[in-house]
């Protein structure tokens, strides 16, 4: 009974997980215009001609300290 529910909780989390990866990678794709962004199994690509000094991608910064 207990592995039941802890199959349950793994697929909610696994689901909520690439719910936000999804989001998060919308958002990308709507601050970088012309800037390819995938979604391949746990990880986030972006690949295009960005320049660090790039005020679009302070935000992005900000959210991995």
């Amino acid at each position: 009974m207990l592995s039941g529910i802890e199959a349950r909780g793994r697929a909610a989390a696994a689901a909520a997980a690439d719910a936000l990866r999804e989001r998060v990678a919308q958002g990308l794709r709507e601050v970088l215009p012309g800037v390819e962004v995938l979604v391949l199994e746990e990880k986030i690509y972006v690949s295009g001609r960005l320049s660090v000094d790039d005020a679009r991608l302070r935000w992005i910064g900000s959210m991995l300290l």
